[in-house]
């Protein structure tokens, strides 16, 4: 996804208000560097995320929420040896 790397698999409820994505990053994998055009909440169901925004590295864990406001621009990746479990939630501004 958006040139990241590895294995990403994904289920996506999509309309023109909102966008929902279950997403599994198997290890190793990442979600490539791109500019937000929404504002979307990223929620970990299992497993760890590293999430670059900005230059800044946040870690998040199981039942983390990272907030990406529109504009921002953001990476995130699975350095782990397990699944990274994560719903995606992108709102319409």
């Amino acid at each position: 996804m958006n040139g990241g790397n590895g294995v990403v698999k994904s289920k996506m409820f999509i309309n023109n208000k909102c966008k929902i994505i279950k997403a599994i990053l198997e290890p190793n994998a990442s979600m490539g560097k791109h500019t937000q055009k929404n504002n979307e909440f990223i929620y970990v169901i299992s497993g760890q995320a590293k999430i670059i925004m900005e230059d800044k590295e946040e870690i998040l864990n199981k039942d983390e929420v990272h907030y990406c406001p529109f504009g921002s621009i953001h990476e995130i990746y699975n350095n782990t040896n397990k699944d990274l479990v994560l719903l995606d939630i992108t709102v319409e501004i």
